[in-house]
């Protein structure tokens, strides 16, 4: 149960001074090295040295009036006694130290002796029990010649028993035991040697008997001694490294330790755990864990507040657990804890109650629900995303195929969006997506089983349940439509919101999740070839139209390679001579399979497909080259895609055209469209005025279909404009086409530009343009478009052709030129 409020530290001094203790606790941790060891052992022998002194002390004065009062009569007084005086003293300078060890043992709570002093102890035990060994020794020594039966058996006796006394008083201390005895026994072997009784024979054989038992004692003693230190050593070591981690992780720590009984009941409560739940420690102790959690789980959802019964049931089933998560509210916020415990057991098994500890893990499970709703939602709108909108119409198919019924699904996406974002930005395009998102779920309403989702940029999607006819369909539709017509206003600036629509309807449609897509998709491609703001049904047509697409684009990325592409050029006649003054070229393409397949087919595909550029550019180099073989009086016309227009190496493509072709720049004109300008960028103009710097023409075809503003016609002067075969088309059954072409051709004139009126198929067409001033026309009337090799001499040809002349009845109905009105229509201005 981690502390949600931690303790703050209010200055960097607390901080160091807690830095500097830790690290003091590591540096004075009691390490398992030999030197610790050894120290140790040392203090653990010279107390069990020191605990056997008064049985040593007492055994050998016991033993000292055995052998005084055994002495012969003959032995003098003053050796016997001299012997028994330093006998004595020694024992009672043992004396003197047990006593004083006994002291500072009783003033100290916890003795474990100081390593350093037991050392120093040992080595003054060393020599004591040398001088002691001495004095037993020389008593053989002493009385060599002297005793009598009676004395040799209490002698022997006496030497024997401090042998025995000795090896078990001295056992923990080998070295001193072994000189001890070497020295007691050394006396008895030179007895024997000096004189050779049974009495010291049997001395030779007792040390040596208890000697060898002895020195096994005292290895084995001290072996087992050895151990014992090396385990209480290591076990301090680790448990002063585990209560400075268990120190260090409850003060800086973020988890806590929780520890209840056999019942349940909180208890050992620290600090951290008390300061986790805001109330005092002994308010804690012996609190109900589970009724506590339960308290602190009140204003929890019903599934939040169950998350207990899981801990619950981890308890109960008495094995160790880890990371049952439990939510709980703390100063009104609620906070997710991870709980990992085990049992604890006495030495019989029978449960003592659980220890563990509990880790905030809020952050985290915050976190793994933000991943969790990522995975299935848009961040930017909060839609549904792509795989989650997968999934749901997947679970809609599976009960369609399984009970019937049926339903739709909508792929829309937004018209000029690119735009947008290239001009406004993208954040602003990011509030666009966001409305649109509204105004889908708006218009589709808040049905359950509907689904709205953002499938990736400009795209979106809508799974209709409630909807299942054809007509509820388009009628969800239309409202989406309609709810898209409203601009969308931000930053002060108000965006035009067009979004098309291409609608499957399953089962009749598919009834696989790819499938539905697929036919949505195939039906938005239709309704935006159609119109933009449209909507449209699938049909079966529309996949074969896609699959030739595909086809088309396939075979259009090697169709270069093959030399499948090839220039037709038709030519263009001045009116004013009734001269040719050059030629347009027109790409074409023969397929192997399909035939003579349209430019107005698979230009658009090879735009979408990235392919223009290089056909392009192929076009632009075989133009300038057949150019270079006419007379030099004969111009070039190319067209030029606005996906040209927008690279930044048209200028750079344009010069080296012309100079690997020698062709002068004055005999090259590059024709345009004004979609050009519908997607302007900063270099769009800059890259034109490059190309006039090259001393090229710039032609706008098309002009008046498209665009809605002459205000480029300000900031870049064109050449030549053509007026597009729409309008010359109706220029003699039309009175709005006449005006539209009279007053192009008026804007011309007043810009300094030349005009081509461009699809003239009847002669009494050429003498209306004559009439209204056109410079040049073009169009079958003249000559249908020429292979390469066939231009020079139709160019050469030329000039005996007639102008044409007005047929007799001839008539422009009930309007004559000259009373055409003189305006500016609409989609000019």
């Amino acid at each position: 149960m981690t502390a949600t409020r931690p303790p703050k530290i209010t200055a960097k001094a607390p901080a160091r001074r807690v830095s500097q203790r830790r690290a003091t606790d590591r540096r004075r941790s009691v390490q398992a090295t030999d030197e610790s060891i050894g120290m140790r052992l040392s203090a653990r022998q010279s107390k069990a040295v020191m605990r056997s002194q008064p049985f040593v002390a007492g055994a050998s004065l016991f033993n000292m009036l055995v052998v005084g009062l055994a002495a012969p009569q003959d032995l003098p007084n003053a050796l016997v006694l001299a012997w028994m005086v330093a006998l004595i003293v020694l024992q009672g300078v043992q004396v003197q130290r047990w006593m004083a060890w006994r002291r500072t043992a009783a003033s100290t709570s916890a003795p474990r002796g100081n390593g350093q002093a037991a050392a120093q102890d040992l080595r003054l035990q060393l020599v004591l029990a040398g001088l002691h060994g001495l004095l037993w020794g020389v008593v053989p020594l002493l009385m060599l010649d002297h005793p009598g039966e009676r004395q040799q058996t209490l002698l022997m006796t006496s030497l024997a028993a401090m042998l025995a006394v000795g090896a078990l008083g001295l056992a923990a201390l080998p070295r001193a035991a072994w000189l001890y005895m070497g020295l007691l026994g050394s006396g008895s072997l030179a007895a024997f040697v000096v004189s050779p009784q049974w009495v010291f024979g049997i001395g030779v054989v007792q040390w040596l008997l208890l000697g060898g038992l002895a020195v096994m004692l005292g290895r084995s003693v001290a072996k087992a001694l050895h151990a014992r230190v090396s385990a209480e050593v290591k076990g301090e070591h680790q448990n002063q490294l585990i209560g400075l981690l268990l120190r260090d992780f409850s003060e800086q720590g973020s988890d806590v330790i929780w520890e209840i009984d056999g019942s349940g009941r909180l208890r050992h409560v620290t600090r951290q755990l008390a300061f986790a739940l805001g109330r005092d420690s002994a308010e804690l102790e012996g609190e109900s864990l589970m009724n506590l959690l339960g308290d602190m789980q009140k204003g929890m959802s019903d599934s939040d507040r169950e998350t207990t019964l899981a801990l619950h049931e981890r308890l109960t089933e008495g094995h160790p657990f880890r990371d049952v998560q439990v939510g709980v509210m703390i100063d009104g916020k609620q906070r997710w804890w991870s709980m990992t415990a085990k049992p604890l057991v006495d030495e019989r098994g029978r449960s003592l109650g659980w220890r563990g500890v509990a880790r905030d893990v809020t952050q985290a499970r915050m976190a793994d629900r933000k991943l969790a709703w990522l995975a299935h939602f848009d961040a930017l709108t909060g839609l549904t995303n792509r795989a989650h909108f997968r999934v749901l119409l997947e679970k809609a198919l599976s009960h369609t195929r399984r009970y019937g019924g049926g339903g739709a699904v909508m792929c829309l996406d937004l018209d000029g969006f690119k735009n947008v974002n290239d001009t406004l930005g993208h954040a602003t395009g990011d509030v666009l997506l966001t409305e649109v998102g509204k105004r889908l779920r708006s218009a589709v309403g808040n049905a359950r089983s509907d689904v709205v989702a953002r499938l990736g940029g400009d795209e979106f999607a809508v799974l209709l349940r409630t909807a299942t006819t054809e007509a509820d369909v388009a009628a969800v539709a239309q409202a989406i439509l309609d709810a898209m017509k409203p601009p969308c206003v931000t930053q002060g600036a108000e965006i035009p919101v067009r979004a098309s629509i291409g609608i499957a309807r399953f089962p009749e449609d598919g009834l696989s999740v790819d499938e539905m897509m697929q036919h949505a998709d195939l039906a938005l491609y239709d309704a935006k070839a159609h119109a933009t703001g449209s909507m449209r049904f699938f049909a079966q047509r529309m996949g074969e139209q896609v699959r030739r697409r595909l086809i088309l684009e396939r075979d259009l990325r090697e169709a270069l390679e093959r030399k499948q592409l090839h220039l037709y050029f038709q030519p263009k006649v001045d009116l004013n001579g009734w001269r040719v003054t050059g030629f347009e070229a027109l790409l074409r393409w023969t397929h192997p399979e399909h035939g003579d397949i349209p430019p107005s087919e698979f230009i658009p595909v090879a735009e979408e497909a990235g392919l223009i550029l290089a056909i392009g550019e192929w076009a632009l180099l075989e133009a300038c080259v057949h150019a270079a073989r006419w007379p030099d009086d004969l111009q070039v016309a190319v067209n030029i895609s606005p996906v040209q227009v927008m690279a930044q190496n048209l200028p750079d493509a344009v010069q080296n055209a012309l100079r690997v072709s020698g062709l002068p720049a004055h005999r090259l004109e590059l024709e345009i469209t004004e979609s050009v300008f519908i997607n302007e960028t900063r270099g769009t103009v800059g890259r034109l005025h490059a190309l006039r710097r090259l001393g090229v023409a710039i032609a706008l075809d098309d002009f008046g279909t498209g665009y809605s503003s002459l205000a480029y016609l300000r900031r870049f002067p064109f050449d030549t404009l053509k007026i597009d075969r729409a309008f010359v088309r109706e220029l003699l059954v039309s009175r709005d086409a006449r005006a539209i072409v009279r007053n192009i051709l008026a804007l011309a004139k007043a810009l300094r530009m030349s005009t081509v009126a461009e699809g003239v198929e009847e002669p009494a067409q050429v003498k209306v343009l004559e009439a209204e001033g056109c410079d040049l026309v073009q169009g079958f009337y003249v000559a249908k478009p020429l292979p390469a090799d066939q231009v020079l001499h139709f160019a050469l040809t030329w000039t005996g052709r007639d102008r044409p002349a007005l047929p007799r009845d001839f008539s422009l109905g009930q309007t004559q030129t000259a009373d055409l009105v003189t305006m500016m229509p609409a989609t000019v201005i």
